[in-house]
């Protein structure tokens, strides 16, 4: 049985480590340079990126490490066609929201600025999976240089197009230039030649796995995402970048954590779950998270405030309340990420989604709150009560993966 090693462990833990620190290091830049109201605009460009990605995300990447004939060239190959359709798919989404987006939100980005995001998903859709592929058998030194690669090279543009720039647009060529050095260095580590087939069946598989991670996907912007639309409105560009700064910060250990699972435990429990092990895997991995999300939670409260205002300045220090809600927010998510591997890792891909349909319903009470002036930290605790209850029902439908007696009753 092929297993990890302590090396690929570490580069699996690595990887979304320096990218989530080249992102914060990338608010922090364009914070100094670009100031609140900006900054606000910067993050809302990168937040519909991020949206547009979530809404096409069928799990392509995922399904190549999942499936059992994931490593055959002709599955590969159907699934860059998949890659290239989503792209263009992507694409097309941004075009058309781009003036609505642009009339929307007062005083923000234009309709030309949100157009140019289309390119973002157009060069991400060119890719080669051999990267992902590789990590079936727990090989993730391609997946360092081609993830690590693209940070670098993002990181390396944050401040020119900052100083060039000076205002949001600084934010388009940083994203667009990630996505293009991505693409390349996918081709570069891979041990194939690249082909692209479309494939009706494999297509139709793509969308019965995937349908559901987009109904999650769907979820879990409006319940992650729509906040900062509503703070954004409500509050304005300089306070979203108070609020959007703390959340980045509070979920950055949550996205180090979601990313490495996807190299690490979802290949593991994948393995496990074809050869009737689940059981004696599973309960480490979840005791290992629980103990991640208390530490970030402590952690969080009690550095967050000053280490934002030396890092970012005084203008974006949170208080302690809406730290607090952050972290809690943060916290839970966390714990959620186990369960979610585990879901997609038995093929009930839906689990996830079903349990973040209580995330979303935390919109309502965010939204009043918002309507009605209170204080941005009640939208804070609103998102933790969501974030509290999505965990919790993740954790009762676990209970369906972890009693599975074999994966023909999933695969059937």
């Amino acid at each position: 049985m092929t297993d990890v090693t302590p090396s690929g462990r570490s580069l699996a833990w690595a990887v979304p480590i320096v990218a989530e620190a080249a992102a914060l290091a990338r608010s922090v830049v364009f914070a100094w340079l670009l100031g609140p109201d900006e900054m606000g605009q910067a993050m809302m460009l990168a937040l519909t990126v991020r949206m547009v990605e979530m809404a096409t995300d069928f799990g392509i990447e995922r399904l190549i490490v999942q499936a059992v004939e994931g490593h055959t060239e002709r599955f590969q190959a159907a699934l860059h066609g998949a890659m290239i359709l989503r792209g263009v798919m992507s694409a097309i989404i941004l075009l058309g929201l781009a003036p609505v987006f642009a009339w929307g939100l007062d005083d923000g980005p234009g309709w030309s600025s949100y157009a140019l995001l289309a390119l973002v998903p157009l060069l991400r859709g060119l890719s080669h999976l051999d990267y992902r592929r590789f990590e079936r058998r727990f090989r993730y030194q391609s997946m360092a240089i081609v993830e690590g690669g693209a940070t670098v090279a993002m990181a390396a543009a944050v401040l020119p197009a900052g100083i060039v720039f000076q205002d949001h647009r600084a934010m388009i060529i940083v994203l667009i230039l990630h996505a293009a050095s991505f693409a390349l260095l996918s081709h570069a580590v891979a041990a194939r030649r690249y082909s692209v087939v479309m494939s009706a069946q494999v297509l139709g598989r793509l969308q019965r796995f995937g349908a559901p991670l987009v109904a999650n996907a769907l979820l879990l912007f409006v319940a992650f995402y729509a906040d900062r639309l509503i703070v954004a409105e409500a509050y304005g560009w300089a306070v979203l970048a108070v609020y959007g700064i703390t959340l980045q910060l509070a979920m950055l250990p949550a996205q180090v954590a979601g990313r490495a699972a996807a190299s690490l435990l979802l290949p593991r429990l994948a393995q496990a779950f074809h050869q009737n092990r689940l059981l004696e895997v599973w309960p480490r991995s979840m005791a290992t998270f629980a103990v991640g999300a208390l530490i970030m939670v402590v952690g969080f409260v009690v550095c967050a405030p000053i280490t934002i205002d030396l890092t970012y300045g005084a203008a974006y220090r949170p208080d302690l309340f809406l730290t607090l809600g952050v972290a809690l927010a943060a916290g839970f998510r966390i714990l959620r990420t186990p369960l979610s591997q585990l879901a997609v890792a038995t093929g009930r891909t839906g689990d996830p989604a079903r349990a973040n349909v209580l995330r979303a319903l935390a919109l309502i009470p965010a939204a009043v709150s918002a309507a009605a002036g209170l204080p941005l930290a009640v939208i804070a605790f609103a998102a933790a009560a969501g974030e509290a209850a999505a965990t919790f029902r993740a954790f009762w439908l676990s209970r369906n993966s972890l009693h599975f007696s074999n994966s023909e009753e999933v695969l059937a």
